[in-house]
């Protein structure tokens, strides 16, 4: 039985520095379009309180480091 070889790949023609599509900061169009509910608040306060958790449990942060993460976080609740 004969071994043929492989085919040969598609021919690709590339074309640098031009852009597929132009670069545009889109956060507008995906803002929040309903105002948050109580049930959005509880999440992100939870999220927040068990990022607040992991930090004070963190063997390798200082005390200085841990104490300006929780500040930072709490003023964020």
């Amino acid at each position: 039985m004969p071994i043929y070889p492989p085919p040969e790949p598609p021919l690709i023609i590339e074309q640098p520095g031009k852009p597929s599509s132009p670069i545009a900061d889109m956060r507008d169009v995906f803002a929040r379009k309903t105002p948050q509910t109580q049930e959005d608040r509880t999440q992100a306060r939870a999220f927040i309180d068990a990022k607040i958790e992991m930090i004070r449990h963190d063997p390798y942060m200082t005390d200085a480091e841990k104490a300006a993460a929780i500040a930072d976080l709490e003023s964020r609740r």
